[in-house]
């Protein structure tokens, strides 16, 4: 399908880095973000969503869209530690959709193919300059687009309209008359399009956009785990837990108390 893009909106940037210890532990989460992670001693084996594990080389980067599951092993390099540093951010294509609605990406990139990456993602974490570090950013979607392709089905303005709803409503009690009602169709039709463009129920799909919210609440927060579900829009604390057991294998609690062994060793 082709596509003229005609404006390219990148906000929430942020970098980080990590050098420790850290050989076959296993990171399993989901953000609301893209993410790009550049493994510089040892590598990462990741799967995104539910197709099979593959590699990073040393000094290769893999790319995660948002609202995918990543289930991350770290490895290390020599002297037995790996070092990596990533970038987060939100791209908006023609002041609607996602990056991730837009393109098709590779999971994993080689190192040699990586190498102008780098020095962005470094600039990215550590400049105190705002105009640099979007620079750095506008530079790095640049490359990912020259390493992307356009969808072959990219979804329509209906689609695109339920998801901003649903992103910007998710705490409330949406309900399916709701959605309907921005999608302006009959209910039938409504999950008809869910399942196209998002492969979910209407249901599960909000369910997972929650968990996702949780998940980031878990890592950067110290509320309680009854009101991280309040907050992203679960009223029974118990079925929160379920649901996100059955998403990242973890309960709610270890899922946090491994997050922040990670962030302990960083």
């Amino acid at each position: 399908m082709n596509m003229k893009i005609n404006s390219i909106e990148i906000k929430d940037i942020s970098g980080g880095y990590l050098k420790a210890n850290i050989e076959k532990e296993q990171h399993i989460k989901t953000l609301p973000c893209l993410s790009v992670v550049q493994s510089l001693n040892g590598y990462y084996e990741i799967a995104l969503g539910k197709n099979k594990p593959v590699c990073t080389q040393e000094g290769g980067v893999f790319i995660a869209p948002a609202g995918v599951k990543q289930d991350i092993i770290h490895h290390n390099g020599i002297n037995e530690f790996m070092k990596a540093q990533w970038v987060f951010m939100n791209v908006t294509i023609n002041d609607f959709f996602t990056f991730e609605d837009v393109f098709d990406m590779p999971v994993t990139l080689s190192s040699k193919d990586s190498e102008s990456l780098s020095e962005l993602i470094l600039a990215i974490r550590t400049t105190n300059s705002t105009c640099q570090k979007y620079i750095a950013a506008y530079q790095i979607v640049e490359f990912l687009i020259a390493h992307s392709k356009i969808k072959d089905t990219i979804m329509n303005n209906t689609a695109a309209q339920i998801k901003k709803y649903i992103s910007q409503h998710y705490a409330e009690n949406i309900t399916i008359k709701a959605l309907s009602d921005i999608a302006f169709c009959s209910v039938p039709n409504l999950y008809r399009i869910f399942q196209k463009y998002f492969h979910l129920s209407p249901h599960n799909y909000i369910n997972k956009f929650r968990l996702e919210k949780a998940s980031v609440l878990l890592e950067n927060s110290t509320a309680s785990i009854s009101s991280i579900a309040e907050e992203v829009g679960f009223e029974d604390a118990a079925y929160f837990s379920k649901l996100f057991k059955n998403n990242f294998s973890v309960s709610p609690q270890k899922y946090r108390e491994n997050a922040l062994l990670l962030q302990i060793k960083k």
